[in-house]
């Protein structure tokens, strides 16, 4: 390869994203003994009786055996007589997640929006507040921070209706008319889910898209991309698909079988050429190493062949002061516009 044509090879990837996908997994590690108050993020089995709901399917006669959220809100919302237990459910969900709070000192989530910058992206598809919290607790330590998308909606997300303006929903009314935000409807647990059922959703997918065409890195972090959501699975990869991968790279942080999630998202790492790590923790991942150079450090180890290592690497931080101090060296550089791994 001629100098002049891997310099510009080199150059065009570090101005790439990285986009991190996130399920119910991330928010678990984020808050693994509850949130400040000891509410704990419920998985789908199991789910109804995590938040207090399991009263509700007393008076239920159900098909389904399982005890999965997903099988069981799927009956019932196909069963006219269930309507009133059905919106019972919808807002028992809607009130155990908008009392979710981060605990006091950073974490998970703080280090992972901090470890990004604006060119990045997050979407997750949980319903939970956290990560808006977080962002605004970073927020004071810098403002260049990644774009976030929420594709099952999200309690604490605000729209407005007639401006199709979104906002964070705690702030109640819109700038531009002044009219009350409103929550746009979660995209709840059903077989088959409408990608297009509301202009939020449609606009998270439709910006979901572009990441995934152009980010060089993708972190899927406690997303196992359930068989039952097979249409998300084939539109992340139908956009995926669409753009030479070969240098790319693919992380999963999970704790399941590593056997078992390669297989899973196989049809993705074959298009890096099987660039794939897996990891236990966000804490091993390449954020970790290059917290906001993680494109830059990539490239620079793997592209260029650089075998030396960061000197600023991610640690646990018991206090925002001392998470300020972790990433000032970065932030003084960037605005320098020095992206430079140090």
């Amino acid at each position: 390869m001629r100098s002049s044509n891997k310099h510009e090879i080199i150059e065009s990837m570090k101005k790439r994203p990285h986009l991190f996908i996130l399920g119910a997994g991330a928010t678990k590690a984020t808050i693994p003994n509850g949130d400040k108050n000891g509410r704990q993020s419920p998985v789908m089995d199991n789910f109804l009786q995590e938040i207090g709901l399991s009263d509700l399917l007393k008076e239920v006669i159900l098909e389904t055996q399982s005890n999965n959220v997903e099988a069981i809100y799927s009956e019932l919302v196909e069963n006219p007589k269930y309507i009133n237990v059905v919106t019972e459910i919808e807002n028992g969900i809607v009130s155990h997640y908008q009392q979710m709070e981060l605990p006091d000192s950073p974490a998970l989530y703080d280090y992972l929006i901090l470890s990004l910058r604006k060119k990045d992206c997050i979407a997750t598809f949980n319903w939970d507040p956290l990560l808006i919290q977080a962002y605004n607790r970073v927020n004071k330590i810098t403002s260049d921070l990644p774009e976030m998308l929420f594709l099952h909606n999200c309690v604490e997300v605000g729209l407005c209706e007639d401006c199709k303006r979104f906002a964070p929903f705690h702030n109640k009314i819109c700038p531009e008319c002044g009219k009350a935000y409103k929550m746009p409807r979660l995209m709840f647990p059903t077989k088959n889910k409408n990608y297009s059922q509301d202009i939020f959703i449609q606009d998270q997918w439709r910006v979901l898209d572009y990441f995934l065409q152009n980010a060089c890195i993708i972190t899927i972090w406690g997303y196992s991309a359930p068989d039952s959501d097979l249409d998300a699975k084939d539109m992340m990869l139908k956009a995926f698909s669409k753009t030479f991968r070969k240098l790319d790279q693919i992380e999963i942080i999970d704790i399941a079988d590593k056997d078992i999630l390669a297989n899973k998202w196989e049809p993705f790492v074959q298009e890096t050429n099987y660039h794939l790590n897996i990891h236990r923790s966000l804490l091993d991942t390449l954020i970790s190493e290059f917290p906001r150079r993680s494109i830059e450090g990539y490239t620079k180890r793997y592209v260029e062949g650089w075998w030396g290592n960061s000197t600023l690497t991610l640690k646990e931080c018991m206090s925002f002061s001392k998470l300020r101090q972790l990433f000032e060296p970065l932030i003084l550089n960037e605005k320098n516009n020095n992206y430079n791994v140090i």
